[in-house]
């Protein structure tokens, strides 16, 4: 929060100046407002300090290269713009990546949330004040409006009226703001219909990602690819010196980064996604998914938590892998009355560890102590909700397992290219020098010295190095330690049967 207070504060320096905006997105009316109401900053502010930060880093990059690097003025133009423009872009969109996180969280939790509520709306008497329900309800989760939600319930009790403070409240979520909207209109009396409940807009957002992956794979493939050959093509016609071809890799290995988080990784907060963890924690969840649908069953046949719990177990034991240890535990717990259902949960959380865990178990918790008998329906609803991310997750998948001919294929040409192209090094020195080539001559320090084929190779090397680990992690290969250390070693033996047999002849 600090940082961006920080940031904040920057921006608002240049308010009463007048300078070029620098926008990279187009804000929706919702973000302009929360920019406004929350962060007390105008959009324009952020666009002029952005301006400043791309002239100071286009500045700032000239200035090194042209103290430190000796190469094409219109190369060091166009890699110090690069630059530039990836620093402005992250200055720029700074507070909206935040308040987007916000948005992701609160659209996962959504879902929950409704669910949640409509088990409140069945249990408490129908004279309650549903209002209060629902703020009380926000303010015990972990969102990030559940602090304004707290200050709601404390002005109410200052006197105010619950529903007026709810209308006040504006979220980064959309699709939050409307089921406010319904709860307000009707007069918390809401209910939805689970069967037709819309897609939220994370789950819209996933859809579209699925829509233009391929096209977003192509561009890192292309990247990935033709940086270090163009390198080999630049080194070869002495186009570059040492200290860029220094310089080059962390240049490449922030570029490629980049992008990878920009087209590649999905910011997207789905319940039922997993599309970053490895297969062993996907199985884990499966695990306790089938736990859970057990666990609702045997809530239906009106026996206490506790007892479904351990039936839970028992009856799919052999089922259970990764799960085994940790519920088994708390069985123990359970049996020996060392432990209430709260303590137990509260305890598998922290064993489980993980966000998505937490979440669930969280809103199971409060269910079962609204009332145990009737969320047995919601945690098949819950169920339902994750089985539907997981197809779309299934989707995803099929593309990508699609890309990895491509990547092995990529992976094993790449390093025989620049290898081949890398070891022509001794044929230039022989066509850019009139002295005797003869292989000893190449040990002299005006020919070819030591410092200057290790730098070459190494650059090449963790070109490859760098290309070879994002196109496996574009592909969520998990072994792919092995495959970048294969490719690495085809590198070089390429790069030194081509440099010793051309000295060879030379």
């Amino acid at each position: 929060m600090r940082l961006t207070n920080l940031y904040i504060s920057f921006c608002n320096l240049f308010h009463n100046h007048s300078l070029p905006t620098l926008k990279f997105k187009e804000l929706d009316e919702n973000y302009k407002e929360l920019y406004q109401t929350r962060y007390l900053i105008e959009e324009n502010d952020i666009n002029k300090a952005s301006f400043f930060i791309f002239l100071l880093s286009f500045s700032i990059s000239m200035l090194i290269s042209f103290l430190f690097i000796s190469i094409n003025l219109l190369i060091i133009i166009f890699y110090s713009l690069i630059i530039s423009l990836i620093v402005a872009y992250n200055f720029n969109l700074n507070l909206y990546k935040k308040i987007k996180r916000d948005e992701n969280m609160i659209n996962a939790l959504l879902y929950l949330i409704k669910i949640d509520f409509s088990l409140l709306s069945k249990t408490y008497n129908e004279k309650s004040d549903y209002a209060l329900v629902f703020i009380d309800l926000i303010k015990n989760y972990n969102l990030p409006i559940s602090e304004s939600f707290k200050i709601i319930l404390r002005k109410v009790h200052e006197g105010e009226i619950p529903e007026a403070e709810i209308y006040k409240i504006i979220t980064p979520s959309e699709d939050f703001n409307n089921y406010l909207k319904n709860l307000l209109i009707n007069n918390f009396n809401y209910t939805y219909d689970y069967n037709t409940l819309e897609e939220t807009n994370s789950e819209r957002n996933f859809r579209i990602i699925l829509r233009d992956i391929e096209s977003k794979i192509s561009i890192i493939f292309f990247i990935g690819l033709f940086f270090p050959i163009g390198l080999c093509f630049l080194i070869l016609f002495h186009q570059i010196d040492y200290v860029f071809m220094i310089l080059f890799i962390p240049f490449f290995l922030f570029f490629l980064n980049f992008l990878f988080k920009k087209f590649i990784k999905i910011d997207i907060m789905l319940i039922g996604l997993l599309n970053e963890y490895s297969i062993k924690e996907r199985k884990k969840f499966d695990e306790f998914l089938l736990f859970l649908k057990s666990f609702a069953l045997n809530l239906k046949t009106n026996i206490s938590p506790e007892k479904a719990f351990i039936n839970s177990y028992s009856q799919n034991k052999d089922f259970f892998n990764l799960l085994k240890s940790p519920i088994n535990t708390q069985i123990a717990h359970l049996l020996s009355f060392s432990g209430s259902f709260r303590h137990i949960l509260k305890y598998l959380k922290f064993e489980l560890n993980s966000l998505r865990y937490n979440l669930i178990l969280n809103t199971i918790e409060r269910m079962i102590d609204e009332n145990a008998y009737y969320s047995s329906e919601k945690v098949f609803e819950i169920l339902d909700i994750i089985s539907k991310h997981r197809r779309l997750e299934k989707k995803l998948g099929i593309i990508i397992k699609g890309e990895k001919f491509k990547v092995f294929l990529f992976l094993f040409l790449l390093p025989i290219i620049i290898g081949a192209i890398g070891g022509l090094f001794p044929l230039v020195i022989m066509l850019t020098n009139n002295n005797d080539m003869s292989l000893s001559s190449y040990y002299y320090p005006n020919y070819l010295k030591l410092i200057e084929i290790s730098i070459i190779y190494l650059t090449l090397l963790f070109s490859n190095l760098i290309t070879s680990y994002y196109f496996l992690k574009v592909i969520h290969y998990e072994k792919r330690y092995f495959i970048v250390f294969l490719s690495c070693s085809i590198y070089t033996l390429v790069f030194f049967l081509t440099f010793m047999n051309l000295s060879t002849m030379i």
